[in-house]
């Protein structure tokens, strides 16, 4: 039996190696917990067993099945880059690739000025959320009454005569 290992390097990151298979590859950008399931199963190995008790060649092949799932009969439901833009093909991309995939759409999106790219510049809600409550940042709490705030503006008003008379 291969060592346990407490840290366990995958596909660009340390994975602790004390907890079990599916967890600790969850961990992972652009992996979930049932992906990381039916990755472990892909290769055979049992999701509930520790990370840090596999050897170096199942996870080199776990690593293989998470980088190119399709290849290992994965449906194309279940990858997170289906139809990519440039390529057209069904792909599932990890780490720091997913992240400037997205920053790359959202980009594509602000350049050709779609609804969804205009609200990504305003930040403002772009899935259809209603703003007209929630969303709100700065000192805007709540709305007041037009009576309460004219009393405030009239007491200011009486403060800046006081302290120009002093």
């Amino acid at each position: 039996m291969a060592e346990f290992r407490h840290i366990v390097r995958v596909v660009y990151k340390d994975l602790p190696g004390d907890k079990p298979v599916q967890w600790a590859l969850s961990e992972l950008k652009g992996v979930g917990p049932s992906f990381a399931r039916a990755a472990a199963l892909a290769v055979g190995v049992n999701p509930s067993e520790k990370l840090g008790a596999l050897d170096e060649e199942t996870v080199k092949k776990l690593e293989e099945v998470l980088k190119d799932p399709a290849r290992y009969g994965f449906p194309s439901w279940m990858l997170n880059r289906r139809k990519d833009y440039e390529t057209g093909k069904d792909l599932h991309l990890l780490g720091p690739e997913l992240e400037m995939a997205v920053e790359g759409d959202i980009a594509l999106e602000r350049k050709i000025r779609s609804r969804r790219g205009i609200r990504h510049e305003l930040g403002l809600p772009v899935r259809g959320q209603r703003t007209r409550t929630t969303g709100r940042r700065g000192m805007t709490v709540g709305v007041k009454r037009k009576e309460v705030r004219m009393r405030e503006e009239a007491a200011k008003a009486k403060e800046s005569k006081k302290e120009k008379k002093g």
